[in-house]
């Protein structure tokens, strides 16, 4: 009795492996079509330097702090600092001295598909007004844009500069970082099967990249 149990178990578990197995060959091959498709690319391409030129904007206007502890929206519309097409809408009213002050409408911007963007820094020191990381999230993003912008290469002119990205609460990182050695995340450059687990369904999906 106990040794047909244990086979019954066994055939269990080896029918929810296969399962398992087919669901994520089935999940791949979905991203892969999506990520090779037509589908959203124009709109894919205009996200996607949407966000080269946000990180390109931040590196510039704070390099000479040497660090990202002022990073926010408010800040860059008082510059009138682009991308414009992300830009948060400004607001201006004169001071008691008779000046125009202005500030973001909104604590954020609005990507391609309508989802939020937010900014700010990361990894600061305790204590101290010093962040040697800055971050840029994309909210709400459909699962194929999802797909395409975590599999983007990265390249010299674009963002040698990129630390980590985060996917829905997943990490993946450089092979010599921490995140992969340490946290278990996954290493960068993503691959389709992991992003395939990762990219939900929908407009929910939220990818966060950190750049020092």
């Amino acid at each position: 009795m106990i040794r047909k149990t244990r086979v019954n178990e066994a055939g269990r578990t080896m029918i929810e492996t296969i399962g398992y197995i087919m669901v994520m060959i089935t999940l791949t091959v979905a991203v892969a079509m999506a990520v090779n498709s037509g589908y959203h690319k124009y709109e894919c391409s205009v996200i996607q330097q949407q966000l080269v030129d946000l990180k390109k904007v931040i590196m510039q206007r704070y390099a000479a702090d040497g660090q990202y502890f002022n990073v926010k929206w408010d800040d860059l519309c008082a510059a009138k600092a682009g991308p414009r097409s992300l830009m948060p809408s400004r607001e201006c009213e004169e001071n008691d001295e008779g000046e125009e002050v202005c500030h973001c409408a909104f604590q954020k911007g609005m990507h391609q598909f309508d989802g939020p963007v937010q900014i700010g820094p990361a990894d600061c020191k305790s204590g101290e007004n010093y962040c040697e990381t800055f971050f840029i999230s994309f909210d709400e993003l459909p699962a194929d844009v999802c797909a395409q912008l975590a599999l983007k290469s990265w390249d010299v002119t674009e963002g040698s500069d990129l630390e980590r990205m985060e996917i829905n609460g997943k990490e993946w990182g450089w092979d010599f970082s921490p995140i992969v050695k340490v946290n278990g995340g996954k290493p960068l450059p993503a691959v389709v099967k992991d992003v395939a687990e990762q990219c939900q369904e929908g407009y929910v999906n939220k990818i966060t990249w950190y750049y020092n």
